[in-house]
């Protein structure tokens, strides 16, 4: 029977990755390589992967942030809950005591890891199976609530679909930190245009006055030559309208 591993064996440097086992040698990790926030923590099959591997970040004696290699993103409580059954998925770093997780030893080399914030466990509830999501609970010093850290020694595997997702996103990035970078560009020089726009607009405005003062004898003169004609239109107008009347009443007559 090959001998219990000794507490010494765990060593947790920070800047290193490990990846965290449950007793049935499942790891823990982001679902989907999803790189958002929110994205939910569950076990799976050790791949070697990136989003399976994390690094401890040391907040304090025996206290860590626990940051996913692959997505850069902390273990966090869902809302911050501290209830039995709180999911835990994955957020942006954040100076917040729901990223805050406990490493407590055990006498066999496993460990309990506790939410600093809530003083309960991760924990995969009874299920074992590939996509079973990660919540906290009470201690209930189940064999569930036990896990193993290894420091990964191997290069991970890539993968085509990840990388491109990783990409993608560092890009959409940097487009949002360019347009928030040429913000105050921009502001500045719509600032900058602002006192020219209105310089030109008292500017053109005398020329704009002599313009309409020079148009209004034009347009009298249009609206006096008009108005003859005008008033024969509808002088024709009243006068057909009135022939047309004459007729109707003559015809109604004749009928009776």
């Amino acid at each position: 029977m090959a001998p219990k591993k000794k507490i010494a064996q765990t060593v947790i440097t920070e800047g290193k990755f490990y990846t965290i086992s449950a007793a049935n040698g499942k790891v823990v990790e982001v679902a989907d390589y999803n790189i958002d926030n929110g994205a939910k923590i569950q076990l799976w099959d050790n791949a070697n992967a990136e989003w399976q591997q994390w690094n401890f970040v040391a907040a304090g004696d025996g206290v860590y942030r626990i940051q996913n290699r692959f997505t850069a993103k902390m273990l966090d409580l869902d809302m911050g809950g501290v209830s039995d059954g709180t999911r835990v998925h994955q957020w942006e770093g954040a100076q917040a005591s729901s990223q805050l997780w406990v490493v407590e030893p055990t006498n066999d080399g496993r460990v309990k890891i506790k939410s600093n914030l809530a003083g309960k466990l991760l924990d995969p509830g009874m299920a074992t199976e590939n996509g079973t999501v990660l919540q906290i609970w009470a201690d209930v010093n189940g064999d569930n609530q036990f896990w193993t850290i290894n420091e990964v020694t191997r290069k991970p595997k890539t993968s085509v679909k990840a990388s491109a997702v990783k990409a993608k996103a560092a890009a959409e990035k940097a487009a949002t930190e360019a347009v928030k970078a040429a913000e105050p560009v921009v502001e500045k020089a719509v600032k900058a245009a602002k006192p020219v726009a209105e310089k030109a607009v008292k500017a053109a405005k005398p020329a704009v006055e002599k313009a309409v003062k020079a148009a209004e004898p034009v347009v009298e003169k249009a609206v006096e030559t008009a108005k003859p004609v005008v008033e024969k239109t509808v002088e024709a107008a009243k006068t057909a309208a009135a022939k047309t009347n004459t007729r109707k009443t003559t015809k109604g007559k004749r009928r009776k």
